[in-house]
């Protein structure tokens, strides 16, 4: 099936306010640069009467006057801006057709698209696999080249070549110029010169370089690139995909220098012979406007449209956008500002685990009927994408837990799910210690009679417990009086359990009277003086003897 309009009749969509703004702030500040370098137009045309040298006029100024009027049609007839939706348009991977959440995919008028998350994950694309032209995005490889094999402090000699190329930012023959000036003028200015400058530096000629260009395109997996120049003038064959710009954008921007030099909002082109200084504003119209935006690099031709490859990040959420095929300049920020827009609504920082909460809980073995409690060693806040699905919580434990249990002991993990997607994995771990489970561990003669005993049980008196190495097995001794004389209290200690590892101790626990046994009356005594008499007659035992339950 073909791609499907949301609206049959494309009606067109309302601008909300907040982009409104965005664009009055981006058309306040063309005016400004128009003016200025008008003035430096009239200047230079000054110069080329006098002097016949001048070559053409700035390229600054045509894209200024260009967009100037591009920004006044849209601002003053915003009805010319439709909204669409296609069915081919993918979120999380799945068509629109497929998953029906067209009411929650973003409305963008690009040709091709991409917004991909900070882990690089697809959030949403429409056409990223088709080859088309690039423009200047191309001065992305041409960078990362050259801070690949070049010093940014090496000095360039500007040649014939590079300063004949056409939109070129005004660099003379035989200037000197470092390469890490270059590199600004190239990625801040779109500078064409610049890009031809340094690609003779590193590859020794234009035409090496734009081989050094395919060869690296290979090694980081480009499948759907192809570079015939350093600076993305249309040619026959320079071609790239949403998808592959995406990639070198987001493997350039790991390089420090790379991404200083895109968050740079203006450079300054100095004076050289009859040229004077000029300050150039950065052609990512969206630093300092969007809340978050720190790169990367606009390109437009006439094959390619406007376009742009944009980054941004807010509350440790991230985006890379692509946004190819625009219609005008404007077209390209405002696209690109509702793409990541719609990314900051879907994406968000959320509390998935706390530290207070309890997440399960596992019964000991010595005491089904106690069960530790479990939770989370840390609040944890990850990003989630709401229209993955609810988030479920799969729990796995052993059936039971032997003692002792220290706080912070790992005794089961929760997988965290979304739809098919596994989130992360978080250990549970015991919320306290444990020392005892109120088992019994045995039993004590009262001295006092002759056959009478007294419940051992181990103390529920709270005791720090130490952690210690689950690699290690733990030996467990209960020692108890060999007897105890009478009256017992409930809680009166008649011996110890004692936990070691490798013969080290780690843990004693008191073991307590589990009742009250009072001492016998003048009469019972009597009475017991003849029993134990007769049973040395008899070769009886006079008095019960000390037993220690097992486990």
């Amino acid at each position: 099936m073909g791609n499907r309009i949301r609206s049959a009749t494309q009606l067109p969509r309302s601008m909300p306010l907040a982009h409104w703004w965005l664009d009055v702030a981006r058309w306040t500040r063309k005016l400004a640069d128009a003016n200025r370098t008008w003035s430096r137009m009239r200047t230079r045309i000054d110069h080329q009467t006098r002097t016949s040298t001048y070559r053409r006029p700035h390229a600054s100024m045509t894209r200024v006057l260009l967009s100037v009027a591009l920004s006044a049609t849209l601002l003053l007839s915003p009805t010319a801006v439709f909204a669409r939706t296609l069915s081919t348009d993918t979120i999380v991977g799945i068509t629109l057709e497929e998953s029906g959440l067209e009411q929650s995919a973003p409305d963008v008028e690009v040709a091709a698209g991409l917004v991909l998350d900070a882990e690089g994950r697809v959030l949403w694309a429409r056409s990223a696999s088709d080859t088309r032209a690039m423009a200047s995005i191309t001065k992305i490889m041409t960078a990362l080249l050259t801070l690949e094999n070049a010093d940014p402090n090496d000095i360039v000699t500007i040649s014939e070549n590079a300063s004949s190329v056409d939109w070129a930012m005004g660099l003379e023959t035989g200037e000197h110029v470092t390469v890490r000036k270059l590199l600004e003028f190239a990625l801040v200015a779109s500078s064409n010169d610049s890009a031809i400058a340094l690609a003779e530096h590193v590859g020794g000629s234009e035409s090496d370089f734009v081989q050094m260009m395919n060869t690296r395109a290979q090694e980081l997996e480009l499948e759907d690139t192809h570079y015939v120049n350093p600076h993305g003038l249309d040619a026959a064959g320079h071609r790239s995909s949403a998808n592959d710009i995406a990639r070198l954008a987001r493997i350039a921007m790991t390089n420090e220098e790379f991404r200083r030099i895109v968050a740079i909002k203006e450079v300054e082109l100095g004076t050289y012979g009859d040229r004077t200084a000029e300050t150039f504003k950065s052609t990512d119209e969206l630093l300092g406007v969007y809340d978050g935006m720190f790169g990367v690099k606009t390109g437009f031709t006439d094959d390619a449209g406007w376009s742009f490859v944009g980054m941004a990040e807010r509350g440790g959420i991230g985006f890379t956008t692509v946004a190819l095929g625009l219609r005008s300049d404007d077209a390209r920020f405002a696209e690109t500002t509702r793409l990541l827009d719609w990314g900051f609504e879907h994406l968000k920082m959320t509390t998935i685990a706390t530290t207070t909460e309890t997440a399960g809980a596992i019964p000991l073995t010595q005491n089904t009927a106690i069960e530790v409690p479990l939770g989370f060693s840390e609040t944890t806040e990850i990003p989630i994408f709401d229209l993955d699905g609810e988030i479920e919580r799969v729990i796995t434990t052993d059936p039971e837990v032997g003692l002792p249990v220290y706080q912070g002991q790992a005794l089961g993990e929760v997988r965290f799910h979304q739809g098919e997607l596994t989130l992360l994995t978080l250990p549970l771990i015991a919320m306290q210690d444990v020392s005892a489970a109120q088992e019994t561990v045995g039993a004590v003669p009262v001295s006092d009679f002759v056959d009478i005993t007294v419940t051992a049980r181990a103390s529920s008196e709270a005791i720090d417990v130490p952690a210690f190495s689950s690699e290690v097995e733990i030996v467990r001794e209960v020692v108890l009086d060999p007897e105890i004389k009478a009256p017992v209290r409930e809680g009166d200690q008649l011996g110890e359990i004692i936990y070691s590892q490798s013969g080290d101790v780690i843990l004693r626990v008191p073991a307590v009277a589990a009742a009250n046994v009072e001492a016998p009356s003048v009469m019972e005594r009597v009475g017991i003086w003849f029993e134990r008499t007769w049973n040395w007659i008899t070769g009886k035992p006079r008095m019960a003897i000390v037993q220690v339950a097992e486990g």
